[in-house]
């Protein structure tokens, strides 16, 4: 028993150590070089569940809008401050406060000033003679009676002394008139006349015309002979005026003075466990507060108990994060690698949750806001990496997303149907209108997942219409989103879409127009490697686009030296004759940093730059190599590696291609009499020569791909240098046009 005991730890050791042995995802993790994209996923994590933890018990299960299918009840004892009735009370207290009237010109007065010069007026005159109102008032008896008083002046002192007297009676009573609407409209409360208040239905107005005569025929028939009372009474009636009216900025004053004073507690309602707090039907606005205040009592009554749901939150988010990093590194091991990739992929997804976020901590049942951001990191992932990643990390964040959002079974499937037909259409960006019709293909797939949980839900059709049109809304806003947005895409995850590829392939771009004029053969022999790279890639399933705008690229450095290449040279002697090897290898070797930098001056996409770097890998340039070889019999002192391109060596698949491609054009072009047997025979020798070269070791190219692309490569080929039929000629014909004398050049000054 213990020799066994001995073997199991020993054969564990054993096979842990083996180099064969393929690593797990988390000793993958752990590794030295991973270690900041562990830091990141860390600390993605930990902020992560602290929002949801910290913010999801916040968010109120019912919002504005949303359909309850049953009365909402109270689970404890709460109050809250209405502002509606808080409103209401304080208004009450504006309207209860007493309007405030200052007084106005004493109409008395100026009644005075009329009856004392009342006599002057009628003397001398006719009753039809006199101004209105006095003819309709006045009568013959009258008119000759206060003539009389303008005759003799002791008479005319008496009458004024009864007109004093008069109007002395008529103001000591302390009459109160005010407008007659605005009486009407204070009917039955208090008023502030300045310095003290009075009930209203103690006053007066001038429309109360029987009240006034009976205040007016006493002092009347005190002062005046009865000819003449009845007429004086109808002169005062026409005469008066209210002498107080509304101060309107005094009054507004005291009453917002009045509902200053309204303390909150009027504004409060209670409701106790079990009353309805909202009845069934559509969530108005104004139930909003209320619905809040009902939560926050609840999330309060559990005291530490909450802590028990913010651990399963915690507990929830780390698993669901957890398997969405395993997930990362067994499908895109390279955001492993590269920390910055790590840390866009975890921006973009938090800051799409904290979005959404946000957006439920609101009052508004907000359906555009809950499914645009997973539906955007869903269409970002598809176009920076692939499908399958983007679904995965998609259905994580849906998941993340429902999650924090407090929502149900209907928003996450609503939400996986979008991100299914987003990931499963979107397949490569070639033109604008693909991301709009991604969106609405989007749009269209999550309209009938809503209609689908709202009929099971048996939501009223308003409302699930309604719900339908938000989600609709939200997938087609996402494509125009990032279709705005597609530049910083590409930038933020260094990656090139086929639609600025296509941009890139447009003859006229800066840096083709020049190699085509600086460097016109090579311009030449990068139109032909372009041609053979596409079909060799669309034989294997590489991206045949890629290859076919990069390999317009690749030699863009011998711009610089154009006249080196032997593609370039026109009739005359080699340049490199004249040149020790050692030099003519700088000059060739040079182009590919020559490109490089002339992929930095003119922002060439990432993706392109490998193919100017690595398209000769570390390749021996074999023609300079045997030359240093052989001059001054310097066989067995010059070293290989000293002739051998920089490199690296390709490291995808398309690199490999237009590797080959290159190598293959360049020669067949060199061939005298190009056929089928030798073009095979070049292009196996080729690839055989760089296989066993290494320079496929780290392009993960398979003998299966290579035996493809060999076959595309001797195809396309033999297309571009076919041979041609000889077309007969009329000797007799050649022999005439041979005998037609030439005319002499003329020769110009």
């Amino acid at each position: 028993m213990g020799l066994f005991r001995q073997i199991g730890p020993r054969r564990a050791e054993i096979r842990k150590n083996r180099p064969d042995r393929p690593a797990s995802v988390y000793e993958k993790l752990l590794r030295s070089e991973n270690q900041i994209a562990l830091a990141i996923v860390v600390g993605f994590t930990l902020i992560t569940a602290g929002m949801v933890v910290f913010s999801r018990p916040n968010v109120v299960p019912w919002r504005v809008g949303q359909f309850a299918a049953y009365d909402i009840v109270a689970r404890v004892d709460f109050s809250y401050d209405d502002p509606e009735q808080l409103k209401t009370a304080r208004q009450n207290a504006r309207d209860r406060e007493a309007r405030v009237y200052k007084a106005v010109d004493d109409p008395l007065i100026k009644i005075a000033g009329d009856l004392k010069t009342l006599p002057e007026k009628v003397v001398g005159r006719r009753v039809d003679e006199l101004d209105a109102p006095l003819k309709s008032i006045l009568d013959n008896a009258a008119v000759g009676l206060l003539a009389s008083y303008a005759d003799n002046a002791d008479k005319h002192a008496v009458w004024n002394a009864s007109v004093d007297g008069y109007v002395k009676a008529i103001r000591d009573q302390g009459l109160i008139v005010l407008p007659a609407d605005q009486r009407q409209k204070d009917a039955g409360r208090m008023i502030n006349l300045g310095g003290f208040t009075a009930r209203v239905d103690d006053t007066l107005s001038p429309a109360m015309t029987g009240e006034l005569e009976s205040r007016f025929r006493r002092p009347a028939e005190a002062a005046f002979p009865a000819v003449l009372t009845e007429k004086v009474i109808d002169l005062t009636l026409v005469g008066f005026t209210p002498n107080y009216e509304l101060d309107r900025t005094r009054t507004t004053e005291a009453q917002n003075l009045a509902a200053a004073r309204v303390p909150l507690i009027e504004g409060q309602k209670t409701f106790v466990a079990n009353d309805i707090v909202a009845e069934k039907g559509e969530l108005m606005p104004s139930l909003y507060p209320r619905l809040r205040a009902e939560h926050d009592a609840f999330i309060a009554s559990l005291g530490n108990k909450i802590w028990w749901q913010r651990l399963g939150l915690a507990a929830a988010v780390i698993l669901i994060i957890g398997i969405a990093t395993f997930y990362v590194v067994h499908y895109q091991p390279r955001i492993v690698r590269n920390p910055v990739r790590a840390l866009g992929l975890a921006a973009l997804l938090f800051s799409m949750l904290l979005l959404a976020q946000l957006t439920g901590l609101g009052g508004t049942r907000s359906y555009v806001f809950f499914i645009a951001p997973t539906i955007m990191v869903a269409m970002i992932l598809t176009i920076a990496y692939d499908r399958r990643f983007a679904f995965g990390i998609g259905v994580v964040h849906a998941l993340l997303a429902t999650i924090a959002l407090g929502e149900g079974m209907n928003l996450l499937l609503v939400l996986l149907s979008g991100v299914a037909t987003c990931c499963f259409l979107l397949d490569d960006v070639r033109t604008r209108s693909k991301l709009i019709e991604i969106g609405g293909a989007v749009s269209i797939v999550m309209m009938l997942a809503t209609f689908a949980t709202g009929w099971i839900a048996m939501d009223p059709m308003p409302f699930i219409l309604r719900n339908a049109i938000y989600a609709g809304a939200a997938g087609l806003a996402v494509g125009f989103v990032v279709l705005g947005i597609l530049p910083f895409v590409e930038r933020a995850f260094r990656i090139t879409t086929s639609m600025t590829l296509l941009e890139l392939a447009d003859a006229s771009h800066p840096l083709l127009r020049r190699l085509a004029i600086e460097a016109p053969g090579t311009y030449n022999h990068s139109l032909q490697v372009a041609t053979l790279s596409e079909e060799a890639a669309e034989a294997i399933g590489a991206n045949s686009l890629l290859c076919r705008v990069a390999s317009y690229y690749h030699d863009v450095g011998k711009i610089n030296k154009a006249d080196y290449f032997v593609e370039n040279q026109q009739q005359g002697a080699n340049r490199h004759y004249n040149l020790s090897p050692s030099v003519s290898l700088l000059i060739i070797i040079g182009h590919v940093k020559d490109g490089l930098e002339l992929a930095k001056e003119y922002a060439l996409p990432t993706s392109v730059v490998p193919f100017i770097q690595q398209h000769h890998g570390t390749t021996l340039v074999e023609f300079f190599y045997h030359r240093a070889r052989n001059e001054g019999g310097m066989e067995h002192s010059v070293e290989e590696h000293q002739y051998r391109y920089p490199g690296p060596k390709p490291r995808t698949k398309e690199v490999a291609i237009v590797m080959l491609s290159d190598a293959c054009e360049s020669a067949c072009r060199a061939m005298e009499e190009p056929n089928s047997s030798r073009i095979e025979t070049l292009v196996h020798e080729l690839a055989m020569k760089r296989l066993l070269d290494g320079q496929f070791d780290e392009s993960d190219l398979t003998m299966r791909e290579l035996e493809l692309i060999e076959r595309s490569l001797v195809k396309s080929l033999l297309g571009l240098y076919h041979g041609r039929i000889a077309y007969p000629t009329d000797k007799n014909a050649q022999a005439r046009l041979s005998a037609v004398p030439t005319q002499p050049a003329v020769r110009t000054a």
